[in-house]
């Protein structure tokens, strides 16, 4: 007689994002891997994934009787990962509950499991031979108190709990099968018709130690790679599977030689069969020019809406409080030009606040990066705080005086939360050298440059100004706050309330999402928010630019032809959803070939006479102001969508 088998249920949570939906690469990598030996075959049997957030109750429901319960837990699901072990532990006493991923805490000792009694056993680093040891040992009745890599609470009998020294990781990767080429996502291919988002490593490992990261502190090691051959199998394998996005999980893709052969057979293969069709990753640190090479295989076929120079913080003391000090600013000029005139957005990334930075630091920080040509896309984070980063350790909180607030996490372009568990995230609000008031300052000043700037709707003004007048970007960002703060009933002021409400809801634990009447009901970052109100306020707005402006360089009052000239040019390049067909212009100076120049960091001059400019929308979205925000804000936005096309009608 066959012995019934010992029953398991892998978790790992994600949200949907459309019909987007995250295959759930990590516990499918667990579960492939034990699988090799035949003892677990015979004795065990898994049941289908659980991967996407719903009702815990129908969660509960779908997983019913269970042996082992194995969850693997992040940022976006830790909230949501523990609730549904406490409730599986109602329905199955007897279950054997272990927690893994990168937020569960490296120190996990008795008030953890305090905390949450309803676990037996948490898995640190890298999970394959822990979750395969513990299987065998599992089946053969041994104790579980003494595995390499995982902390385990005796729930049962004596409530201790024991905590085991790190498991070296991995030397060879060839003992690791792939969890695409052995099949095991194959049920789940066939059952859904999702839009997959697939997971994909060439290597583990990161030789950097930034201390915001917990990537390089879990890891902080040598880079071990997975052999070549079986990473071309898997490219075919996402082409076969019409994958929509691969996610490239390393943390510095392009740090090895062989990543250019890699992206050549992506980009060969999306050419010959139309997938994969995009891709997305993290870029080596020092974005030399092996990252240009990369981006522009990847731009020629269409696979990316921009490549990201992440440079975290501008200022020298704040890059050696991070541990980044060896990332190169000399050398992000002459990059970003390269980028410019091969026509690729590149986006960077910053962090607010990082230790060591104040608020001066920040503004010099923009000038430098603007001054760069760097146009195209400015991404800031909040500053967040993850339990195994060196920026969550004591001492070194202690040491910068860092202040954290709780606040909900916040997932750009997601629905409406359909479940009332809210994942939470510990962001920085006040360090040492930038207290909490000061630190709304840089955010207020943060928001206005980047849906002001970045977006699209002063890009021009301020390009242009900065070259006639020599004022620095920041200063006319200022003007713009001042105006606001000034002017009770402008427009710009109402915009720095909300800001600021925004800001009081981040310190009481609230969530920031915001959702904007008559635009794709998804929850949009403050600057983007800000974008879709004064696209709805656009001339009120432009007026108060102008006296802004005017107030700021009382010259342009002498030079009046010429700013409005500017403004002119600006409000017409904008892409609005009222733009239904091409617009003419006549303006007295070539502002738009002006602006074109400087934009790309080349020498210009502006030359009067007569100019006669066409704006000729790329499509006309009058009736359709969701598809707008959709297709312009949200995917425009990386790929700089901003603009209309222009033509000189008077060459």
């Amino acid at each position: 007689l066959m012995s019934k088998k010992i029953s398991v249920q892998l978790v790992q949570l994600n949200n949907r994002y459309g019909n987007q939906v995250y295959l759930p690469y990590s516990v499918g990598v667990l579960e492939t891997f034990v699988k090799q030996k035949e003892i677990i075959r015979e004795n065990y049997h898994f049941k289908e994934f659980i991967f996407l957030r719903e009702d815990i109750s129908n969660m509960v429901k779908k997983i019913g009787q269970v042996d082992i319960l194995g969850i693997s837990c992040y940022i976006w699901n830790w909230r949501m990962s523990l609730k549904l072990a406490e409730e599986v532990r109602k329905k199955n006493p007897n279950c054997m509950i272990f927690l893994g991923g990168p937020h569960v805490p490296d120190n996990t000792d008795e008030s953890f499991f305090k905390l949450y009694p309803f676990v037996d056993m948490t898995m640190h680093a890298e999970g394959e031979l822990t979750f395969e040891e513990t299987l065998i040992k599992y089946l053969n009745k041994e104790p579980l108190h003494n595995i390499l890599g995982s902390s385990f609470y005796d729930r049962n009998n004596s409530k201790k709990v024991y905590t085991n020294n790190k498991r070296q990781r991995i030397k060879d990767y060839s003992t690791l099968p792939s969890a695409y080429l052995e099949g095991t996502f194959e049920d789940l291919f066939r059952k859904y018709d999702y839009n997959w988002t697939l997971t994909w490593e060439t290597n583990r490992g990161c030789p950097f130690k930034c201390t915001f990261c917990d990537w390089g502190s879990a890891i902080a090691s040598k880079l071990e790679k997975f052999e070549e051959e079986r990473l071309y199998k898997e490219i075919d394998y996402f082409s076969e599977k019409k994958i929509d996005l691969v996610f490239g999980a390393d943390s510095n893709f392009g740090i090895l030689k062989r990543d250019i052969k890699l992206a050549e057979k992506l980009a060969e293969n999306k050419k010959k069969f139309g997938y994969p069709n995009r891709f997305t990753t993290c870029y080596t640190k020092n974005s030399t020019e092996k990252v240009f090479d990369l981006a522009k295989i990847f731009a020629e076929v269409g696979m990316h809406r921009g490549v990201s120079v992440s440079m975290q913080s501008l200022n020298t003391t704040t890059l050696k409080n991070i541990k980044r000090d060896n990332i190169k600013l000399d050398f992000f000029k002459s990059l970003q030009r390269k980028y410019v005139e091969a026509d690729m957005v590149t986006y960077t990334e910053l962090i607010l606040p990082l230790p060591g930075e104040t608020y001066e630091s920040w503004k010099e920080g923009i000038d430098k990066l603007l001054d760069s040509s760097q146009h195209s896309g400015l991404i800031v984070y909040n500053a967040n705080v993850m339990p195994n980063a060196e920026l969550g350790d004591k001492n070194y909180q202690e040491k910068y005086k860092i202040k954290t607030a709780e606040i909900p996490l916040f997932q750009a372009h997601s629905d409406k939360p359909v479940d009332d568990i809210l994942e939470y995230e510990p962001i920085i609000v006040g360090t040492d050298s930038m207290s909490t008031s000061q630190w709304k300052k840089a955010y207020k000043f943060t928001v206005f440059l980047q849906g002001f700037h970045y977006l699209g709707l002063l890009q021009a003004v301020f390009i242009i100004l900065r070259h006639e007048y020599g004022i620095t970007y920041s200063d006319f960002i200022e003007s713009l706050v001042d105006y606001g703060e000034k002017n009770k009933q402008s427009f710009l002021n109402k915009e720095l309330n909300i800001i600021e409400g925004l800001l009081n809801k981040m310190l009481s634990k609230k969530s920031y999402a915001q959702f904007v009447d008559g635009f794709e009901q998804i929850a949009w970052p403050p600057e983007e928010a800000m974008f879709l109100r004064t696209i709805e306020n656009f001339d009120i707005f432009y007026d108060e630019v102008y006296k802004a402006l005017t107030t700021k360089i009382p010259k342009l009052n002498e030079d009046k032809n010429f700013l409005d000239d500017l403004i002119s040019y600006q409000k017409n390049l904008v892409v609005h959803y009222r733009d239904e067909e091409e617009k003419t212009i006549k303006l007295r100076y070539n502002i738009h070939e002006y602006f074109k120049d400087l934009r790309e960091g080349k020498l210009s001059h502006l030359q009067s006479g007569n100019f006669d400019y066409s704006f000729v929308p790329k499509k006309d979205y009058s009736k359709a102001k969701k598809l707008f925000s959709r297709e312009v804000l949200w995917y425009g936005r990386k790929g700089g969508k901003f603009f209309h096309t222009v033509n000189n009608l008077s060459i």
